[in-house]
C-alpha cells in the first residue's frame, strides 16, 4: 500500500505574507500611495512559489518508486533509491532545518517530509537493504 507524506511547513511565513499584503492594500486605499499595487504584484509570485512548495507531497509506492508532486507543475518520479541521508541545511535563514537527501540512480534529490522517520521506515519496508545514515539525530517536533 502506498504511503503519502506532506512537506514540512513553516507556518510563520504565512503570517508575514498576509501582513505584507494587508499593509500594501492599506497603503494604497487609505494613504493613496500609487506604488502599493506594484509592490503587491511583486509579492504575488513569491507567495505562489511558497504555496506550491508548501503543498508538495511525497508518495512512496509499493514498487519502491518515490513520486514527488509539487503544488503545481510536473511530478518527479525517483527510482533506484540507493541511500538516505539526513542533513542539516547550511543556510543562515534556515537554522536547524533538516532535509532528507535521497541518492538514486540518476543523482540525488533533497526533500523535507513532515514525518521523516515514518518516511524512512516506509522506504525501508520496501527495500530492507537500503543504506540509511544520520536519522538517529532527527528531532521529531
Amino acid at each position: 500500500m502506498e504511503k503519502v507524506f506532506k512537506t514540512k511547513r513553516t507556518r510563520n511565513w504565512w503570517i508575514i505574507i498576509v501582513g505584507l499584503v494587508v499593509l500594501i492594500i492599506f497603503l494604497n486605499v487609505y494613504l493613496e500611495k500609487s506604488w502599493a499595487f506594484s509592490a503587491l504584484g511583486g509579492i504575488i509570485i513569491p507567495v505562489l512559489m511558497f504555496y506550491s512548495r508548501s503543498k508538495t507531497t511525497y508518495i512512496v509506492k509499493d514498487n519502491g518508486v518515490l513520486e514527488i508532486k509539487p503544488g503545481w507543475g510536473n511530478r518527479i518520479c525517483v527510482d533506484g533509491i540507493r541511500r538516505l541521508v539526513t542533513e542539516l541545511v547550511d543556510n543562515p535563514n534556515a537554522i536547524g532545518m533538516q532535509k532528507v537527501k535521497i541518492e538514486h540512480a540518476q543523482g540525488f534529490v533533497m526533500i523535507n517530509p513532515d514525518k521523516p522517520l515514518e518516511f524512512v521506515e516506509a522506504l525501508i519496508k520496501i527495500d530492507p537493504n537500503l543504506s540509511v545514515e544520520g536519522f538517529e539525530q532527527i528531532k521529531t517536533n
